[in-house]
């Protein structure tokens, strides 16, 4: 029997069914600007539940178990999406499958964009980034946290700083969308090391390998973070006065779509770099 379901009832993930998105009001307005969309209208889906790697110790899904759906299941939602008029889904699973799940994906959605649209989260770790390209993938998230390897190892990211970088690099040679994410007011790190984090990250957006960004206050339950540091969240801002940022920013427009989405990261961008009573505010795109 149909039913609301209003409170949790531990239902297992993959007997969830997908959700009725005509239903849930999902082409309503206010759904449509949360994220970082460049095709609308857009939505979102789920392919696992949780992260593959699932071990960094600030992260939610910190040993949770990792449950994917089958290839099939997730290709016909992808479908309805678009004969709903979607253009454009984010999967929302904490880390995007990779191995021979990721291959018979790729394989179904074919050699072009043949479905719609996807972005995703990603670890920084060697996907088949061409393939993905081709068959329709855009944003690629990548949390890369810190520049600071000695973070890195403390969170436990399983991840070396460089690599991280030319992971990074090699999907935006294969003409995908990185979107980057790090945190500042880690308690051990100093104005230096976040000083460090914050050129990373200007550099990649600067010479176009990140396309966005965004940054985060540190703040695990029962531990405070460096209050100190929550200035250089307002500071990813200062790419801006970069020409060689602009150049790669108009060098990307190839139509009407490009321009709005840059039109919407600048007045995004103005609107939370001038916000001076919420200067922490977690997510900050630029």
């Amino acid at each position: 029997m149909d039913k609301i379901v209003k409170e949790p009832e531990g239902i297992p993930f993959l007997k969830l069914p997908p959700p009725d998105r005509l239903w849930t009001d999902a082409f309503n307005k206010k759904y449509q600007d949360n994220g970082n969309f460049k095709y609308k209208p857009a939505t979102y889906i789920q392919v696992a539940n949780g992260c593959w790697w699932g071990k960094c110790t600030f992260c939610v899904e910190q040993n949770n178990r990792y449950e994917v759906r089958p290839v099939d299941e997730v290709v016909e939602e992808l479908k309805e999406c678009k004969r709903l008029g979607f253009r454009e889904v984010f999967d929302d699973s904490g880390t995007f499958p990779t191995g021979m799940w990721l291959e018979k994906f790729l394989e179904r959605l074919g050699g072009t964009n043949g479905n719609i649209t996807i972005g995703c989260n990603c670890r920084c770790y060697d996907y088949p980034f061409d393939h993905m390209a081709r068959s329709g993938f855009r944003m690629v998230l990548f949390g890369i946290e810190s520049a600071n390897q000695h973070t890195l190892d403390r969170i436990n990211k399983g991840v070396q700083i460089e690599e991280a970088v030319k992971v990074i690099k090699k999907a935006a040679k294969a003409g995908l969308e990185p979107h980057l994410t790090v945190m500042f007011g880690y308690p051990w790190e100093s104005d230096e090391d976040s000083i460090r984090t914050l050129r990373l990250l200007h550099e990649l957006l600067k010479k176009g390998y990140a396309k966005t960004a965004q940054a985060s206050f540190y703040d695990p339950p029962e531990k405070n973070g460096n209050k100190s540091q929550k200035k250089y969240i307002r500071q990813i801002y200062r790419v801006a006065y970069s020409p060689e940022f602009w150049f790669n920013k108009l060098r990307d427009i190839h139509n009407t779509d490009d321009l709005k989405y840059l039109w919407r990261q600048i007045k995004d961008g103005l609107r939370l770099f001038t916000n001076q009573d919420n200067p922490t505010r977690e997510k900050r795109w630029i």
